[in-house]
Formats: C-alpha cells, sequence, structure tokens
C-alpha cells in the first residue's frame, strides 16, 4: 500500500534469516538497506527519526489492533473492521489474500460477504 513499509522486523533487528516472503502485487518501488545504515541516517537526520518513529507507532497500534480482532472478533466483525480500516484492500486484493489477513478460510469470508450484502 501507498506509504507503507514491508519487512521482517524480528529478522532486520536480529540479523537473522527470514521465514517470510514478500511478493509485491502491484507496482512499488523497493528500498533496500542494513541494520547499520539505517541507524546511521537515523543519527544523522532528525527528519528522518522523526518519521521512523511515527511509522513504528503506527506499525505497533495496527498490530496491537489485529491480535485484538484475532482474538475476540468474530468473522463478521473481522470482516467490519477490515471495511472501516482499510476499505481500499476489499478493492485491491483477491479474496483469498483478504481471508488469510483476516485469519479466515476463503469459504467463511465468502459466507460474511454474502451475509453482509443481503442486510
Amino acid at each position: 500500500m501507498e506509504n507503507w513499509w514491508m519487512s521482517d522486523r524480528e529478522s532486520f533487528s536480529m540479523l537473522t534469516p527470514s521465514i517470510y516472503n514478500i511478493d509485491a502485487l502491484e507496482d512499488c518501488e523497493v528500498l533496500v538497506t542494513t541494520k547499520e545504515k539505517l541507524t546511521n541516517l537515523k543519527d544523522q537526520s532528525l527528519h528522518f527519526l522523526k518519521m521512523a518513529h511515527v511509522l513504528d507507532e503506527n506499525h505497533y497500534i495496527a498490530n496491537q489492533n489485529r491480535i485484538q480482532a484475532n482474538i475476540s472478533f468474530t468473522a463478521e466483525e473481522k470482516f467490519q473492521q477490515l471495511m472501516k480500516t482499510h476499505p481500499e484492500f476489499i478493492r485491491r486484493f483477491p479474496q483469498n489474500m483478504l481471508a488469510s489477513y483476516l485469519g479466515l478460510s476463503p469459504e467463511t469470508l465468502s459466507r460474511v460477504r454474502k451475509q453482509m450484502l443481503s442486510k
């Protein structure tokens, strides 16, 4: 998504191989750096440090919300939350990826969408 950064934070911070793959579904810009170079950039640029801080805060909040939704929300509530917070996901990503993101089977997501449309 525009203005989002994707990475495996644990792998980057711990300097270990990642267990994840990141697939680009649309054209994007790819920036490659090392932990050392990123630290130097933060040390040299207050503006970059502030931007990184905002991105980190947003990441932590989104992560906390996603964990809470997976623990507490029904399938319907998960989909409603996604429609509220990231409606662009629904337009831009295939249903099987949306289902995976929500922790649902594609069949469950299809049922939920159908039920919501019939209301």
